[in-house]
């Protein structure tokens, strides 16, 4: 008998829409239905759902309303209700297969919604979480949450084992620790061999000394300065006339020093050192040097 030839005229009945071909009619009927026109005749018993084919429908039952993880994986005590999940487990956790490569830059994935995270957040900048409590919204649920926590609820879990502060955040712990306790001066000046504790010090320092960049500026006049020490001074000694240097001999004081010193020296210490060139006569002032000058001389 040709074995060969009676197989070969078995497997006579042809899919119109593909290659596929089946012994049976009863076969061409449920893939034409469950392939090509997609006819959902399975019906689930627990919920809503229906499906082309009969094994699908067994697959949905044990692992969405049964609960059944027959899928075990051989790494770990893991089991999962299909197939694919289980593949995706394994790649994810085990293999560390990051085949989701993101289009904008060389950052990849193992998962698709991690690289639908990345895009949104560092790409697009979308800012899809809000604040339940004010109008504040950011591109990570972890960033809301530490808005929260920071802003709202207040919890500050990190606590300094040096003193009573506490922080929401432990980079601001580690922040605290090394500029106030030990005094770390991890930020160093590029054109100087000045170093600072805080960048924000570092910042100042730059725009002020080499920079010479005068941001503070005088609301009462077009005075400005590098650093806001120099202008909370000349809107003291200037506009609001604090007379806060105060003589040790009498009652008077002055807004700065060199003030100070030219009282002490011509009214306590009567020291003349403003001499005429003309005459031998000396004052203790030069206002008083000059009105001589002007009366006898000039």
């Amino acid at each position: 008998m040709d074995i060969e030839g009676v197989h070969e005229k078995i497997k006579r009945i042809q899919c119109s829409d593909c290659s596929s071909s089946f012994t049976r009619s009863g076969d061409l009927k449920r893939h034409i239905e469950g392939v090509h026109e997609k006819i959902k005749k399975y019906q689930c018993n627990y919920c809503s759902s229906s499906f082309s084919q009969s094994v699908h429908l067994k697959i949905h039952i044990e692992g969405v309303h049964e609960k059944i993880k027959k899928f075990q994986c051989s790494d770990c005590s893991s089991s999962f209700t299909r197939s694919g999940d289980l593949k995706r487990h394994i790649e994810c956790v085990h293999e560390k297969i990051k085949k989701f490569q993101c289009g904008n830059c060389s950052s990849s994935f193992t998962r698709s919604g991690h690289l639908k995270m990345h895009i949104a957040s560092v790409h697009d900048k979308i800012k899809r979480f809000t604040c339940s409590y004010c109008s504040s919204s950011f591109t990570s649920s972890g960033n809301m949450k530490r808005h929260i926590e920071s802003v709202h609820d207040q919890i500050k879990e990190f606590q300094c084992r040096h003193c009573s502060s506490s922080y929401a955040r432990s980079g601001d712990l580690t922040k605290h620790i090394e500029s106030i306790h030990e005094k770390t001066k991890k930020f160093q000046c590029s054109y100087c061999s000045s170093s600072f504790t805080l960048s924000i010090h570092l910042k100042s320092h730059f725009q002020s000394v080499h920079e010479k960049i005068k941001t503070f500026q005088c609301s009462y006049c077009s005075s400005s300065y590098t650093r806001s020490g120099d202008l909370k001074s000349h809107f003291e000694s200037v506009h609001k006339k604090i007379k806060k240097i105060q003589c040790s001999y009498c009652s008077s004081s002055f807004t700065d020093s060199g003030d100070l010193n030219m009282h002490i020296e011509s009214v306590h210490e009567k020291t003349k050192k403003f001499h005429c060139g003309s005459c031998f006569i000396s004052f203790t002032q030069l206002g008083s040097l000059m009105m001589h000058y002007k009366t006898h001389h000039k």
